[in-house]
């Protein structure tokens, strides 16, 4: 025993200073932008007709992470959604331009309703399901149109091109963390109805959002309001410097704020944001979209875009000042793809009883970002964030597909609306499933080595 405990002892230690002697995990980073604007004669999906116009253009943003072993890309674009069949075809063009995993590709839209849905290569995806049927609903399918067969050659070419020039300009940084509350330019379209006690409803009825006395801080009817979450969150990437290599902001809000009032192309309010805030901190500035299926902006209206891209950027400004720097840690990525049981009307129009959902995470240090398929509405995300390990957790919808269209937690169903009717095609329990499916996957990354510091484990 004397002999064995000292060389124990010695083993121990030199384990130890072997762990003590490893760096520190090294992020590099980069950010570049493209366009993605099509032609005009497009046909509006909206409409059926040609856009005829382009009001502000479209653009695509990539993030390009690598901490040395691991590579991740960010993609997001001022389009619709990201369909099942795009989020192949780009991470297939990106993966191999950059020589990194497909799956190690995230693709976000802003769900911009003034630009095309994303483009169909290839059906087998949703059944028998092509195009959605909100793509097709007031024309035929574009696939075989001359104009949108070059916008989807643009749109792939200009996602690898962005990415690429994102991992030319990739630098070492170090990320922080700032939030700040927007509640003034959000609210929940889908207030609470009271179970009981109204005589009348339609007494003191508010005015209607296309109403000029429209007020969103009002409700009628003895409704309570929806939940709604009112941050603002920027994560800015800076280089030894302090000067920003890249700065992402996260906002839950539907971006929809110019349609169906003009009909040109436009990218709203986070294309208007996203520049100013680019202007306002030199860099380049990434929006990723929430968990927004039940959140709208304030108003509507090419004043309303420009008054709040300016007063983000303000928030923005406020934001990066006010920073936290954040630990970095090894980068992880992890995916799981559920099957979602559909409603009888999805079922018929899918001809199918499931659709694929895709839950995606990014993890460095305490900051995760957790991608949703499809059109979650806000309560998913806070339900993720409260069950996270990871403190400076981000929670994205409209990503990598579209999933189950709308969806809430269970018994959002029972309150009707345009929402839980025929937009959203999955069962009363989706959202729980997603919520559980992402909650795993961030217990499963937090539970390898190195991931969460042994005094923050429970």
């Amino acid at each position: 025993m004397s002999l064995r405990l000292p060389f124990a002892l010695l083993i121990v230690s030199v384990v130890s200073m072997l762990h003590a002697a490893e760096p520190a995990v090294v992020l590099r980073a980069g950010a570049a932008h493209a366009d993605i604007t099509p032609d005009p004669a497009v046909l509006n999906w909206v409409t059926g007709k040609p856009y005829g116009a382009v009001l502000d253009p479209l653009t695509v943003h990539a993030l390009v992470l690598d901490d040395g072993k691991t590579k991740a890309v960010v993609i997001r674009w001022d389009l619709t959604d990201v369909s099942e069949s795009a989020r192949d075809e780009v991470r297939h063009a990106v993966g191999a331009a950059l020589k990194i995993p497909e799956g190690h590709i995230l693709l976000n839209a802003s769900h911009n309703h003034s630009a095309p849905w994303a483009p169909v290569w290839r059906a087998g995806y949703r059944g028998t399901e092509r195009d959605t049927w909100w793509a097709v609903r007031y024309m035929p399918s574009q696939n075989e149109f001359p104009p949108y067969q070059a916008w989807m050659a643009k749109l792939l070419s200009s996602a690898v091109k962005a990415a690429q020039d994102a991992a030319a300009s990739a630098r070492v940084v170090t990320p922080a963390i700032g939030r700040i509350a927007l509640s003034e330019y959000l609210f929940n379209r889908r207030p609470r109805a009271a179970a009981w006690g109204v005589v009348d409803p339609r007494t003191g009825a508010a005015p209607v959002p296309t109403s000029p006395d429209w007020n969103p801080e009002l409700l009628s009817g003895g409704a309570t309001f929806g939940p709604l979450d009112r941050t603002f969150s920027l994560v800015s990437l800076r280089d030894a410097e302090g000067k920003a290599v890249a700065s992402l902001f996260h906002v839950a809000c539907h971006a929809v704020s110019i349609y169906p009032s003009n009909p040109a192309i436009s990218a709203y309010w986070p294309g208007a944001a996203a520049r100013t805030i680019a202007e306002a901190l030199g860099t380049e500035a990434l929006f990723l979209q929430g968990t927004c299926g039940d959140i709208n902006p304030w108003r509507r209206g090419a004043a309303a875009v420009a008054e709040m891209a300016e007063g983000i950027a303000k928030k923005a400004k406020v934001a990066a000042r006010y920073s936290a720097k954040l630990a970095t840690g090894p980068l992880q990525v992890a995916s799981t793809t559920l099957s979602l049981p559909l409603t009888p009307e999805g079922k018929k129009r899918l001809a199918a009883d499931t659709v694929a959902a895709e839950i995606q995470v990014i993890v460095c240090g305490p900051l995760a970002l957790v991608a949703l398929p499809g059109e979650p509405m806000t309560e998913l995300g806070a339900a993720i964030r409260a069950a996270s390990p990871f403190p400076q957790t981000l929670v994205l919808g409209y990503s990598n597909g579209n999933g189950a269209h709308y969806v809430g937690m269970p018994g959002e169903k029972a309150r009707g609306g345009y929402e839980a009717g025929v937009a959203g095609a999955g069962a009363d329990e989706c959202g729980q499933l997603m919520v559980d499916a992402a909650v795993r996957l961030l217990r499963d990354v937090a539970a390898r080595p190195g991931m969460v510091p042994a005094a923050a484990k429970p």
